[in-house]
């Protein structure tokens, strides 16, 4: 039982989401808590089905803060966060229910942790057959995931320190959100809340989960309606803008160039590239990469007419190709010409937007550096853990986002030829 109840505001994000509010904001105006001490804030991320106004004419007691547009959940549930009135602000999906007991049940750990400023509630599926979030996770390259998801039982459900807590459902000390940044506002959406946990960890703040507070969660009912080329841009821009706001000097140093070489092996495999296209012919045998000539080899023959013209116009353009062209009519009739224009004419691969979006993310990335240099000045110069008293909550750093067996084969060869592995424990088979 808690000494006394603090104030708490409990933020609903919506973006087009009316047809889950009813049984949302249901449970939330049902809450066993005091109501003087209970703010209930919808905040509608510029909807066009008419969620704001419902609200406000079956939820009376709940506040609608309505933004001109979708601002994303990063950003949008900062917003309502600044507007907010509780000493507690607590995040919950619009896709989700709780129990009464809900609120009560997240803060109990403060009876006996009062230094306690960020709770993580248990997350399951809707009519609570499986486990949904227990607590996660973090690979070395960035990419959050969900402890056990999908089981109906695990035994780390269980109370202790966590890296971060879902997003989905979550309470944390108001004057903290803000004093940290929030959710970084540049990922709009997703691993936010890891980048949120992974901060507070390192400027010296636990993350508590509490399995006695369950949420009821529909799942993705938001994201499924983003392209998933679109939220693959999202995913790897993320990840790499994390790990580069987050690692020491040293780790980053190693973990970066890492993290954007699998990024391309991901886009390269996804895309499913016939790579002997890119080869040059004869190059494996000719021993072009050392300069020598191994025996018993056959030289290569003469360069073609072909070769020579497509070198003169790569090298001299195409004034010169055409002069010499024109003093050798014998050579360059039309009939000679054609096999020229076809090898000059540009090659096309056809790529999957799919795989094109991590090239994107990695785009992305790129032009968000002179922000994130600020970013991550501001974190380094106030860190109070160092990287080897995080490292443990990352779970399974050799997490595995893309299910490929050669892409595993290159992820545990080249984590070993970089030497991650002494940094991060051994890879697994």
């Amino acid at each position: 039982m808690l000494p006394d109840y603090p104030t708490v505001s409990i933020v609903v994000l919506n973006w087009n989401g009316k047809r889950h509010l009813a049984a949302s904001l249901e449970s939330l105006v049902a809450l066993d808590y005091p109501q003087a001490r209970l703010e209930i804030v919808l905040c509608d991320n510029g909807s066009a089905d008419g969620s704001a106004d419902f609200v406000r004419q079956r939820f009376p007691s709940v506040r609608v803060v309505a933004l001109d547009r979708n601002y994303g959940f990063a950003e949008g549930n900062n917003r309502a966060a600044r507007l907010a009135t509780g000493e507690w602000i607590g995040f919950l999906n619009n896709d989700m229910w709780v129990e009464p007991s809900w609120l009560q049940d997240l803060l109990a750990p403060l009876a006996e942790q009062p230094q306690l400023k960020c709770l993580a509630s248990r997350i399951k599926t809707w009519d609570g057959s499986a486990l949904d979030f227990i607590g996660g996770g973090v690979s070395f390259h960035g990419h959050g995931f969900q402890r056990d998801h999908g089981e109906s039982s695990s035994i780390h459900d269980k109370p202790r320190r966590l890296l971060f807590a879902c997003g989905g459902a979550m309470l944390i000390k108001r004057d903290l959100f803000l004093e940290v940044g929030g959710f970084d506002p540049d990922f709009f959406a997703f691993f936010e809340d890891v980048d949120l946990g992974w901060r507070l960890n390192l400027l010296g703040h636990d993350v508590w989960y509490t399995p006695a507070a369950t949420a009821f969660h529909r799942h993705h009912s938001t994201a499924h309606r983003i392209e998933p080329h679109q939220l693959g841009v999202l995913y790897e821009r993320n990840a790499l803008a994390m790990i580069y706001k987050s690692f020491d000097d040293e780790n980053l140093a190693a973990v970066l160039p890492v993290a954007l070489l699998l990024l391309n092996e991901r886009a390269l495999e996804h895309a499913r590239v016939d790579r002997s296209a890119f080869a040059i012919p004869g190059s494996e045998a000719s021993g072009e990469t050392t300069g020598v000539t191994p025996p018993n080899v056959e030289r290569p023959a003469a360069p073609t007419l072909v070769a020579r013209g497509r070198k003169i116009l790569r090298e001299q353009g195409v004034g010169v190709a055409a002069a010499k062209a024109l003093r050798q009519p014998g050579k360059w009739t039309l009939a000679g010409l054609r096999p020229i224009v076809e090898q000059l004419r540009p090659k096309h691969f056809v790529v999957p937007a799919m795989a094109m979006s991590y090239w994107v993310g990695a785009s992305e990335f790129a032009h968000q550096l002179e922000t994130l240099n600020a970013k991550r000045a501001w974190i380094q110069s106030r860190r109070q853990r160092s990287d080897a008293e995080i490292i443990p909550l990352f779970v399974d750093p050799f997490y595995a986002n893309y299910p490929d067996p050669n892409f595993h084969r290159f992820t545990r060869w080249l984590v070993r030829v970089q030497g991650l592995d002494h940094r991060f424990g051994a890879v697994p088979d």
